[in-house]
């Protein structure tokens, strides 16, 4: 937090000063109204101390004017005047708290040590409220033993507060690992800051990393915390951190290693505690090779490494993570309510590749939630895609045992699928046809084969 101190004694400015850096926060001070005016006018100032009696104006009126003008600092009221009357006025004026002089530090830092617990509390609430109204992290109990190296890796780091870079296909999730981390770690209880890295302009980095006074720019018409403060005492997750452009980076370097950011447009040094776990689906060596990733940041960043293993590397937990989608949560785009699911099109979704990852298997499972009749997911409500390419895996599973050639064991798999699909559609065989994907004329002809 950034602290002001508004007194025009200069002993008592700096011993406030002096209390308050101790502390542990930035502090800046002003003797004059004017002063501290343009100082608050930035909109980087979180909490003033404000004399009441002040050489060129009254501290209440600076309330008041900071309030108008919409700047969200919190004011805590020092004078050697007390009253009753001026102590109710102050609060009227918009000031949080008030205290007299001679003041004891311990108390004002307590009073400080309070409004920023206040504020903690709505930041975490807004993060709640963002957290409910985005999707869950999906957790599971993982079966394949790929996935349990990464949670004893995750089980590991999570306590500590070292940097992580995980790595691994899109869609493997990347995401899901770094919220695994946060909630095992010390930082559970504060917020969990996800961004894309590679969906922030590149002229707007810097203003949403480290944030910006009010005038630092041309539309910068209101201050706004950078995405390090927002996480404070929390973690930041980057995704795509291999986008981020050379000269992002270096400042990011800085940041991680000094442990400070200043804001667009300010004076002041803002010192943050907040983790950083990084994320990205590219080979950041090749990316050092090429000049285009700095050395030293992916040597800072890959601290520890996780790398996540695609799923055609773990279809021991396709069939658990299958269970978890279909019973289905209020967080799905298929709406919640568990589905069933017939066995031809579960053999077929385990025999398919899955070169999307999680992510594929997620949107090919509430597609099919969508299209399913009766809360029963059938051959005919998956990908044709997926079809085509599962079911010869699915077939050649059903019939090892058997030692059948693979046509055979394919031919046998597609008049199966059709059979059921047009049972399924009643008889309607051109819903059936639809509902595998192919055209009318190729249903007869599978049907011809089969002298139906």
């Amino acid at each position: 937090m950034h602290i002001l101190v508004i007194d025009d004694e200069p002993a008592v400015r700096q011993i406030l000063a002096a209390a308050v850096a101790k502390g542990g926060y930035t502090v800046d001070q002003a003797a004059t109204v004017a002063i501290a005016r343009a100082k608050l006018a930035r909109g980087d100032v979180d909490v003033a101390l404000c004399d009441i009696k002040l050489p060129d104006g009254n501290g209440i009126d600076l309330v008041r004017e900071t309030r108008a003008a919409g700047t969200e600092t919190t004011f805590i009221m020092v004078t050697a005047f007390a009253s009753m009357e001026t102590a109710v006025e102050a609060l009227r004026a918009g000031a949080a708290d008030y205290v007299t002089k001679p003041v004891h530090n311990e108390e004002v830092l307590h009073r400080i040590a309070q409004i920023a617990a206040l504020g903690g509390l709505r930041e975490e609430n807004r993060a709640l409220r963002r957290t409910v109204s985005e999707s869950a992290p999906r957790l599971y109990r993982f079966s394949s033993p790929p996935m349990q190296a990464v949670e004893r890796l995750v089980s590991k780091v999570a306590p500590t507060d070292s940097t992580v870079l995980i790595s691994g296909e899109s869609g493997t999730g990347k995401g899901v690992a770094a919220r695994m981390i946060h909630e095992q770690s010390a930082r559970r209880d504060a917020q969990f800051l996800a961004v894309n890295c590679s969906a922030i302009p590149e002229q707007l980095l810097e203003s949403e990393f480290f944030g910006h006074t009010r005038g630092a720019f041309t539309s910068a018409v209101a201050a706004r915390k950078g995405l390090f403060l927002q996480a404070e005492k929390g973690t930041l997750f980057l995704d795509e951190i291999g986008e981020l452009p050379l000269a992002m980076q270096s400042k990011l370097l800085n940041v991680i290693e000094d442990k400070e950011v200043r804001p667009l447009g300010s004076e002041q040094v803002r010192r943050v505690d907040t983790r950083i776990i990084a994320a990205t689906n590219r080979n950041l060596q090749d990316l050092v090779g090429r000049g285009t990733f700095r050395e030293d940041l992916y040597f800072r960043l890959s601290m520890f490494e996780i790398v996540m293993p695609p799923l055609r590397e773990r279809q021991g937990d396709i069939r658990g993570m299958l269970a978890f989608l279909l019973r289905g949560t209020a967080h799905s785009g298929a709406g919640p309510g568990e589905v069933a699911i017939d066995p031809l099109a579960e053999e077929i979704l385990l025999g398919y590749g899955w070169p999307g990852n999680v992510r594929e298997l997620e949107n090919v499972v509430n597609r099919a939630r969508i299209r399913a009749e009766d809360k029963r997911i059938a051959v005919g409500d998956l990908p044709s895609g997926v079809i085509n390419a599962g079911a010869p895996a699915a077939a050649g599973a059903a019939g090892a045992a058997s030692g059948e050639p693979l046509r055979e064991q394919v031919r046998r798999f597609e008049i199966d699928a059709v059979l059921r699909a047009i049972e399924d559609a009643g008889g309607d065989r051109k819903l059936a046809a639809q509902r595998l994907g192919i055209g009318l004329s190729s249903l007869y002809r599978k049907l011809d084969e089969l002298g139906r």
